[in-house]
């Protein structure tokens, strides 16, 4: 009897877990990219603003940056600098597909959260949030 109680107990508890549905949320951009970006952090500098985004690809693929454009409104702002890959030259995503690069822009202020960046590379633009 304490066994098929337990067990019975058990299984509405297994099912009460089941039947509650957990909100997701993913920051997937564009599902045809060849990569998507996923905003970090954005820092102040002396000339202007840093932001931090995790790149997500298919592992062991080969892609190309060639410049990254800060849309802030009807203003369009070019990155003055990347670290972590080069712009104009080939990088290849490692084993875990994930990668975390720094933009640095001339902007000062706040950065709204309608702000928008766009990666150009060789394979067409991929355009992400710039702030979560």
């Amino acid at each position: 009897m304490k066994a098929f109680r337990l067990a019975t107990i058990l299984l509405l508890a297994g099912g009460a877990f089941v039947a509650a549905p957990q909100q997701m949320s993913a920051q997937v951009n564009q599902l045809d990219a060849e990569f998507n970006v996923i905003p970090d952090k954005v820092t102040p500098t002396d000339e202007g603003i840093r932001i931090s985004v995790c790149l997500v690809g298919i592992p062991s693929t080969a892609q190309r940056i060639d410049g990254v454009d800060l849309t802030v409104g009807k203003k369009v702002i070019k990155a003055t600098d990347i670290d972590g890959v080069d712009f104009e030259r080939s990088f290849q995503f490692e084993e875990t597909g994930v990668m975390v690069i720094e933009l640095d822009f001339p902007f000062s202020g706040k950065l709204p959260k309608t702000a928008t960046l766009t990666f150009h590379t060789a394979n067409g633009d991929v355009e992400a949030p710039a702030r979560q």
